[in-house]
């Protein structure tokens, strides 16, 4: 699924099912441009194509135990770059009113 604010897209919310993995530190989660590969040794081994290039600095990783499902959280690149020009811009605006 994806977060959508205002039509905007913000960020991929990848939800793989992963039974038999313990913790959200067993995943080896690799971000390639839009190729989102998630490795769990001996046990899982997963490609996903992603429709948007995403913000690997900015993914965050969470896994419910319970229901055995990993939930990434993808920001993409494109709203990551606004978000920080916008800060950016703010603070020159700041600097330059002192």
């Amino acid at each position: 699924g994806a977060s959508d604010y205002g039509g905007e897209v913000q960020a991929l919310v990848v939800k793989l099912e992963m039974p038999r993995m313990g913790a959200a530190s067993e995943a080896d989660v690799d971000i390639c441009d839009e190729l989102l590969s998630v490795e769990v040794e001996g046990k899982y081994e997963v490609e996903v194509e992603l429709p948007y290039a995403v913000d690997d600095g900015a993914a965050d990783a969470a896994f419910d135990r319970r229901k055995g499902v990993l939930t990434l959280t993808l920001p993409l690149r494109a709203w990551t770059q606004k978000a920080y020009d916008k800060v950016l811009a703010q603070r020159k605006a700041e600097a330059e009113g002192e």
